[in-house]
Protein backbone atom coordinates (compact mmCIF):
# COMPACT_ATOMS: atom_id res chain seq x y z
CA UNK A 1 0.00 0.00 0.00
CA UNK A 2 1.08 3.53 -0.74
CA UNK A 3 -0.17 6.62 1.02
CA UNK A 4 -0.16 9.32 -1.63
CA UNK A 5 -0.67 13.07 -1.43
CA UNK A 6 -1.96 14.64 -4.64
CA UNK A 7 -1.61 18.38 -5.02
CA UNK A 8 -2.82 20.63 -7.81
CA UNK A 9 -5.97 22.25 -9.09
CA UNK A 10 -9.24 20.46 -8.35
CA UNK A 11 -9.66 19.83 -12.07
CA UNK A 12 -6.23 18.19 -12.39
CA UNK A 13 -6.72 16.05 -9.28
CA UNK A 14 -10.12 14.85 -10.53
CA UNK A 15 -8.57 14.01 -13.91
CA UNK A 16 -5.81 11.96 -12.27
CA UNK A 17 -8.22 10.16 -9.93
CA UNK A 18 -10.41 9.21 -12.90
CA UNK A 19 -7.33 7.78 -14.65
CA UNK A 20 -6.41 5.77 -11.52
CA UNK A 21 -9.92 4.31 -11.28
CA UNK A 22 -9.78 3.25 -14.93
CA UNK A 23 -6.42 1.50 -14.52
CA UNK A 24 -7.10 -2.11 -13.56
CA UNK A 25 -3.69 -2.51 -11.89
CA UNK A 26 -4.57 -0.23 -8.96
CA UNK A 27 -7.24 0.03 -6.32
CA UNK A 28 -7.93 3.24 -4.41
CA UNK A 29 -9.08 2.41 -0.89
CA UNK A 30 -9.43 5.85 0.71
CA UNK A 31 -9.82 9.38 -0.65
CA UNK A 32 -9.82 12.39 1.67
CA UNK A 33 -11.77 15.58 1.12
CA UNK A 34 -10.15 18.46 -0.74
CA UNK A 35 -8.01 20.68 1.47
CA UNK A 36 -6.78 24.14 0.51
CA UNK A 37 -3.06 24.78 0.25
CA UNK A 38 -1.97 27.72 2.37
CA UNK A 39 -1.29 30.90 0.46
CA UNK A 40 -3.19 29.86 -2.64
CA UNK A 41 -6.89 29.58 -3.39
CA UNK A 42 -6.12 27.84 -6.67
CA UNK A 43 -4.31 24.73 -5.42
CA UNK A 44 -5.71 21.95 -3.28
CA UNK A 45 -4.56 18.57 -1.99
CA UNK A 46 -6.06 15.19 -1.19
CA UNK A 47 -4.68 12.05 0.39
CA UNK A 48 -5.32 8.53 -0.94
CA UNK A 49 -4.44 4.94 -0.07
CA UNK A 50 -3.35 3.10 -3.20
CA UNK A 51 -2.99 -0.67 -3.61
CA UNK A 52 -1.72 -2.90 -6.42
CA UNK A 53 -4.42 -5.38 -7.43
CA UNK A 54 -2.25 -8.06 -9.02
CA UNK A 55 0.51 -8.88 -6.53
CA UNK A 56 1.72 -11.95 -8.45
CA UNK A 57 2.43 -9.85 -11.53
CA UNK A 58 4.32 -7.33 -9.40
CA UNK A 59 6.53 -10.09 -8.00
CA UNK A 60 7.34 -11.32 -11.51
CA UNK A 61 8.36 -7.82 -12.60
CA UNK A 62 10.72 -7.50 -9.64
CA UNK A 63 12.59 -10.70 -10.58
CA UNK A 64 13.45 -9.46 -14.08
Amino acid sequence: MLKVRLQGTKKDIRWYMKALHRDSRYEVDYVSDFQSCKGSGKFHRIYINLYRKDKQNALNCRKE
